[in-house]
């Protein structure tokens, strides 16, 4: 199913009521020329009309800055783009722009608030048809901030309405190995994860799924293999945790 339209940004119609309000104030309450509510009404006016082109040209141009920051490794300046981004923030559809927040927290390692982001955006779209991207972004901040069940149920929605995604089944097999539910699922989406790409991640959740099922030669025999990857210390910690507990 398609992903419906976002709703539009509210702040951009609250434009005309503050205007005629502030207007009645002019004329009523401060009795100034009657000129003033041209000067006042009219640039309101204006940015009423022009808000939903300042609010997609502003996303425009922080999704090109943010591509190009991630693909330098400077996740850390996302942050202050955001920031920047004031037309978006006013004008954009409160659903994109929820989205663009979760992005910022999620390549920031704030998972907690990336998955929250992510919800906003989703909830912002009717009947469950917000985009494949807000919806597999909640998955995986579930994954990271260690919501395993809810992973679990959003990977699986994803997988059966819009297919597979990179990193989706490797997530979603270490997620049932953590839940310690259908292993063998977990063990069938841990291989094929790992003839697709076998990178260092794919073998740790091999070897996880492993641990899992109690089978600690092979598990083992994986860890070792990832030994070097410093940036998956927490995932390797998991499994020497659970190979402990076998």
């Amino acid at each position: 199913m398609a992903a419906a339209d976002p709703a539009p940004s509210l702040t951009r119609h609250a434009l005309i009521p503050i205007s005629v309000v502030l207007c009645f104030a002019l004329v009523y309450v401060w009795r100034v020329e009657i000129w003033w509510i041209a000067a006042v009404g009219l640039p309101a006016i204006a940015l009423y009309l022009a808000a939903p082109r300042l609010g997609r040209a502003s996303m425009a141009r922080f999704d090109r800055d943010a591509l190009r920051l991630l693909a330098a490794d400077r996740e850390g300046e996302l942050p202050a783009r955001y920031a920047r981004a004031v037309w978006m923030r006013l004008f954009a559809p409160p659903a994109a722009v929820a989205a663009r927040r979760g992005l910022v927290a999620a390549e920031t390692g704030e998972a907690y608030r990336a998955r929250a982001a992510y919800r906003d955006a989703i909830a912002a779209y009717p009947e469950d048809r917000a985009p494949v991207a807000a919806r597999l972004g909640y998955a995986h901040a579930c994954y990271q901030s260690g919501d395993d069940a809810e992973a679990i149920r959003a990977y699986r929605e994803i997988l059966k309405r819009d297919g597979t995604f990179p990193s989706l089944e490797r997530r979603l097999a270490a997620s049932l190995a953590r839940e310690g539910v259908d292993l063998d699922d977990a063990e069938r989406l841990a291989d094929a994860a790992h003839e697709q790409s076998p990178d260092d991640e794919a073998k740790l959740v091999r070897a996880l799924v492993l641990a899992a099922r109690g089978r600690r030669g092979p598990a083992r025999k994986l860890l070792k293999q990832a030994r070097d990857a410093e940036e998956l210390e927490a995932l390797r910690e998991e499994v020497e945790t659970m190979l402990e507990e076998i």
